[in-house]
């Protein structure tokens, strides 16, 4: 196993010196074009252009770069799939139609990016998800905290205007088995810049692993959006108890005050619809619905009522 993996470092550094003998003897970069079963290695640190031009890569070809690497511009990137080896703080240089995207990642362990300025596959949005981008998105596998930059072509302000108009709403989302769903907790993703140019960041405290989802983008964090009335509502639920027993026939909430036509939708973890109560009241400020056959785990609650939301987490023992 070591003879194999020696033989694969000495052709990464073969094909990466070969590269830079032919750009030093014509005087100029050349085009690069990774063919079939063939794999580029750019180490960090490395005086490397391709005089802007994008790096092109055969279905089967790779281009890998050593944790830590910083190459890469608008007009010098990868249109198709980067590899990063090791852990680190690692830039990955993908782009595709014209459109630089690259993948900023603080991860442990190999990481792989792709990126795609097309629409991304539809879907349900999670209970914490309000709106989800069409413009783009991101393939990405590892483990790591992550960064994912905009710019004009990625149309932020269509999506933060027709969702509450908070450009700190906006979150990385990633699709999991037909359900988009924040990658990170809510209310924990970073946003930098402005509508037109900026950039998103993961909960900076805890590396994401990336590969439960198949597409990324953007979207909007629901709990950031919630108005100053939504947060009160919220704030004003209390549940019975919680953990919840599997053998309660109900679950039980207390309100700040008496409800009528209170509507309660109850998600499973990943967002996905499980029932909706309507019509729900409350007697003494207190209410109660009819406990679902659930298995053992975390899921939501959303309240509704007079236009107002309100989010409650119960753990079902």
């Amino acid at each position: 196993m070591t003879k194999n993996h020696f033989r694969s470092y000495f052709f990464r550094i073969n094909v990466l010196l070969v590269f830079a003998l032919l750009s030093f003897q014509k005087g100029e970069s050349q085009d690069l074009f990774i063919g079939p079963g063939s794999e580029f290695y750019l180490m960090k640190d490395t005086d490397f252009t391709t005089s802007n031009k994008i790096v092109s890569i055969d279905f089967l070809g790779k281009f890998s770069v050593e944790a830590g690497n910083d190459w890469g511009s608008d007009t010098e990137y990868v249109d198709g799939y980067v590899t990063a080896y090791g852990d680190g703080d690692t830039k990955l240089p993908t782009g595709n139609n014209g459109v630089y995207a690259p993948v900023f990642a603080k991860h442990t362990g190999n990481i792989t990016g792709f990126y795609s300025n097309s629409s991304p596959p539809g879907g349900t949005n999670g209970a914490n998800v309000d709106a989800v981008a069409d413009v783009e998105y991101w393939e990405i596998t590892g483990n790591a905290v992550i960064t994912l930059p905009w710019n004009d072509n990625s149309n932020i302000t269509e999506l933060v205007n027709n969702n509450g108009g908070n450009l700190s709403s906006v979150a990385i989302v990633g699709l999991d088995n037909g359900t988009w769903d924040l990658i990170s907790s809510p209310s924990t993703n970073t946003v930098n810049g402005d509508a037109q140019n900026g950039d998103v960041t993961s909960d900076a405290n805890n590396s994401v692993d990336l590969n439960g989802f198949t597409h990324l983008t953007f979207g909007i964090d629901h709990q950031v959006v919630l108005s100053i009335e939504d947060q009160e509502m919220t704030n004003g639920i209390k549940m019975v108890s919680n953990p919840i027993k599997s053998t309660d026939e109900q679950i039980q909430f207390i309100t700040k005050n008496d409800m009528k036509n209170l509507q309660i939708t109850l998600y499973d973890i990943n967002g996905r619809l499980i029932k909706v109560f309507k019509n729900i009241k409350t007697s003494g400020k207190i209410g109660a619905i009819n406990k679902p056959n659930l298995k053992s785990g975390i899921y939501l609650l959303k309240f509704d009522h007079e236009g107002k939301q309100g989010i409650k987490k119960i753990i079902i023992e």
